[in-house]
């Protein structure tokens, strides 16, 4: 069996614990493990990075397989209000692993089978959260702007206060994401106000996690260092892996910002470790291009261009444009470094424009940065002159400086 299908069926494995008695467990495992024949294959390699970009992505058909035999053995063996709630879980990791297809078609599911019924009206409010991530992990703003609007909406009929504070938090990692910092922090300090110390500590530390990086992008490193270790102590209570990592790539890009290199790959390897071992493909991505961005400053274009690559064959996999869109611009950066002048223009067009239609204004504004040290080099000084112009009238508007966050991973 190939590693990725490996964990996901460990991710089976430990989801059906919270769902049946252990009896059942082991019965439904050895169901499962039918097919599960093959041996494990295991990097052997000491050497990091080789072992980062050997990492093979799935290519969905296995985990099509193992996901459609657990919906359907468990909806004979649980009652409807545990089934629909494993395919809420399931729609989860299918968007965590990058099947997004998969995890919409899960969603709606859902949807058909529960019918506007009020008993399930909480379940009903979860799922069209998932949906908004579904949409908002594809820059489909609108959409997910909606469906987080119909979760609020049903969450108000029940004066449910953690629901309230998941949408504002929703709303505020839509507007990070788009650029406006300042709305986003509203939004993220609104949810955690609604929340009482011993409430939801996942959201919490979710909440933390997306403060730590609206303070990293202001410059105030001492708050985002202190909301970090503030989400990494909740998220190891929970013992919740996936978000540990997601942390530890945006400490990563705090350290980038401070040009701490070596801190930075640290967290970057230990984001990588535990996404690969969960197969969390968007974290793997955004680390490598992190990766990226570090060797391409300390002049290793070649490790540089390897983790780019890899990158973009996982962005591609789980159509996270945005991030498409930051690999273009590391590629421009490469390229003008060796002087390829040409094709860094062409890399940084790419990656202006996918910015500009996705309103991303702060990838659009570094990308502008970056566009603007390449025309003074090619001495095309009134072009250059442009792009600085406006990335810096969108920085200023926030009380920024030119320099870099970095791509940051905001938690949903």
């Amino acid at each position: 069996m190939k590693k990725e299908n490996h964990n996901l069926v460990s991710e089976l494995k430990q989801l059906l614990k919270n769902y049946l008695v252990k009896p059942e467990v082991q019965d439904f495992i050895k169901n499962l493990e039918t097919y599960d024949e093959s041996e494990i294959n295991h990097f052997n390699s000491n050497d990091l990075d080789k072992t980062q970009m050997e990492f093979e992505v799935a290519s969905g058909k296995d985990n099509r397989f193992w996901v459609d035999r657990v919906i359907t053995l468990s909806e004979m063996m649980l009652s409807k209000e545990k089934h629909l709630a494993l395919l809420l879980d399931l729609s989860q990791i299918m968007l965590s692993m990058g099947e997004l297809d998969f995890a919409f078609e899960i969603t709606q599911n859902i949807t058909s089978k529960i019918e506007n019924n009020p008993d399930h009206s909480d379940l009903a409010a979860e799922t069209e959260l998932l949906i908004a991530k579904i949409y908002w992990s594809q820059a489909q703003w609108d959409e997910s702007e909606f469906h987080i609007e119909e979760a609020y909406n049903i969450y108000t009929a029940s004066s449910n206060k953690c629901g309230y504070a998941k949408c504002e938090n929703m709303y505020g990692t839509l507007h990070g994401e788009k650029g406006d910092f300042v709305k986003a922090k509203e939004h993220f300090e609104k949810a955690l106000a609604l929340l009482k110390n011993d409430e939801c500590i996942s959201l919490q530390a979710m909440i933390f996690t997306n403060l730590g990086i609206i303070y990293t992008i202001f410059g105030d490193f001492e708050k985002a260092i202190w909301n970090h270790k503030n989400s990494i102590d909740k998220f190891e209570k929970l013992s919740n892996t996936n978000h540990i990592a997601r942390v530890y790539h945006n400490i990563g890009m705090l350290y980038t910002r401070m040009m701490k290199y070596d801190e930075a790959l640290e967290e970057f390897n230990k984001c990588i470790t535990l996404s690969l071992e969960s197969n969390y493909l968007s974290n793997c991505a955004i680390a490598y291009i992190g990766k990226a961005y570090i060797y391409s400053k300390l002049n290793n274009q070649q490790l540089a261009d390897a983790f780019t690559d890899k990158a973009m064959e996982i962005a591609y996999k789980i159509n996270d444009t945005l991030s498409i869109a930051d690999i273009y611009k590391i590629k421009g950066m490469i390229n003008s470094d060796l002087e390829n002048f040409e094709l860094s223009e062409e890399f940084f067009d790419n990656s202006i424009r996918l910015n500009n239609d996705f309103e991303n204004s702060f990838s659009k504004a570094e990308s502008s940065v970056e566009m603007s040290k390449l025309l003074n080099k090619m001495d095309r000084k009134e072009e250059a002159i442009s792009y600085i112009q406006s990335a810096q009238n969108y920085f200023s508007q926030l009380g920024l400086d030119k320099k870099s966050a970095g791509l940051v991973e905001m938690a949903i």
